[in-house]
């Protein structure tokens, strides 16, 4: 059975993986790979419990991953401007630009995340990015760390993220990578009920490829300068079976790609 692209809005697209009640298609035209159904509250998964597990307590550890990769940022952006990290959660990021002489803003939905920022001073607006109507061409740089692979409508934060950028400007995607073999291994293990794992579904809605991350955004005047294959974040204590897996099979990366707006 065929679904229309939630991206590209291309009617064909084909069954890679299942597993219970969800399925994975990848288009045939922009090869992004979605899950059917798409979780009605993707965002309730993001909740305090999530953000003191994963961020609050290995705040050291990621501050310095993210210093690393925002020194590779800014060999293209060139110097400190205007700078809104989409999906800020509790500001690892903002707070590592802030200190490079960045005017930083964040955006994020999670009221426990929201008050952690602004507990200390930074800005955050907290709705949804396409509803906050911030002026256009307001920003030099644009940050979204691991956020469109798990937004219901990825497309309305690009367009989003076009309009807010000024001329020049640079929109930088951190998201994870799932390669076609992965799902294809999740299918032999689909058996055991626990394939979703390795995948991050149902929390991950979106599955990016370089290919997808190169077609898509064309069409609002973003154009890639580089796109990288990154190790990502992964704590030393996360030894649960699928993670083994992952780690065994060099799986545990995502991709870094760089736009300028023309």
């Amino acid at each position: 059975m065929d679904f229309s692209c939630p991206v590209c809005r291309n009617i064909h697209s084909r069954l890679i993986w299942k597993e219970r009640q969800y399925r994975a298609y990848r288009c045939e035209k922009c090869r992004v790979v979605f899950v059917q159904p798409i979780p009605q509250n993707p965002s309730l998964l993001y909740n305090e419990d999530y953000f003191k597990r994963w961020y609050v307590r290995y705040y050291s550890e990621r501050r310095l991953y993210t210093e690393k990769l925002f020194s590779r940022i800014e060999k293209y952006t060139g110097q400190a401007g205007r700078l809104l990290d989409v999906g800020c959660g509790i500001g690892i990021l903002i707070e590592v630009a802030k200190e490079r002489g960045w005017e930083v803003s964040g955006q994020e939905i999670s009221p426990f995340a929201v008050d952690y920022c602004r507990k200390k001073g930074f800005k955050v607006y907290d709705r949804p990015l396409p509803e906050l109507h911030l002026p256009e061409n307001s920003f030099d740089l644009i940050t979204l760390f691991d956020v469109i692979a798990h937004l219901k409508d990825p497309v309305s934060y690009i367009s989003a993220c076009s309009k807010l950028l000024k001329p020049g400007g640079h929109l930088v995607i951190k998201t994870p990578y799932h390669p076609y073999w992965l799902f294809v291994l999740a299918n032999l293990l689909s058996f055991t009920g626990k394939s979703r794992a390795l995948l991050h579904i149902p929390a991950q809605i979106f599955h990016f490829s370089i290919e997808s991350l190169v077609f898509l955004f064309i069409k609002w005047n973003l154009h890639l300068i580089k796109i990288y294959k990154i190790e990502d974040f992964s704590p030393l204590y996360n030894t649960n079976l699928c993670n083994i897996i992952k780690k065994c099979i060099g799986d545990e990366k995502s991709l870094l790609a760089i736009y300028m707006k023309s």
